[in-house]
């Protein structure tokens, strides 16, 4: 195994939280020399978004689906509440109290997607970081045609997000 050399994501304040808060944002960013179009299709297309992380199954416009991952490190079926879409350039879901946002900026044949994970108790963002790290890694293998990692070697990554 080794460990992954992508660029880890932030840990920062809750915007929305006084001062002092425990709870904290898990911020990402990645470039995509794609279209804006094949990076929303790759998140929301079932299809497309089972290659990296999972399949749904309902209408995401009713602002529900039910969500299983289909990886060796999460094999889980959840609910999954579609709080805000804006296609093609950004949504945010509830998963489990999970609050998760995603924004696709465009720039000529330049994509770029900033993922969010907002309220996240600080204790927990050593576990849940690299998790995400792991995921868009594998979202970007897929848009590049590149292998996708495995989960083995991402716990290390832990101290990144202390």
């Amino acid at each position: 195994m080794s460990t992954p050399t992508t660029i880890p994501g932030t840990v920062r304040p809750e915007s929305d939280c006084p001062p002092g808060s425990v709870l904290v944002a898990l911020h990402y960013r990645r470039t995509f020399v794609r279209p804006r179009s094949a990076v929303w299709a790759a998140l929301t297309d079932p299809r497309q978004l089972s290659r990296w992380y999972g399949t749904f199954t309902g209408d995401p416009a009713t602002g529900k689906v039910q969500l299983t991952m289909v990886d060796d490190h999460d094999r889980t079926v959840t609910e999954v509440h579609v709080l805000r879409c804006t296609p093609p350039s950004s949504f945010s879901v509830d998963i489990d109290g999970w609050l998760l946002e995603v924004t696709l900026h465009a720039v000529g044949p330049v994509t770029t997607l900033d993922f969010t994970h907002r309220h996240v108790p600080r204790s927990e963002a050593a576990e849940i970081g690299p998790g995400w790290q792991y995921y868009l890694d594998r979202l970007e293998a897929v848009l590049s045609g590149a292998q996708t990692p495995t989960w083995g070697d991402y716990p290390d990554l832990a101290d990144e997000y202390r």
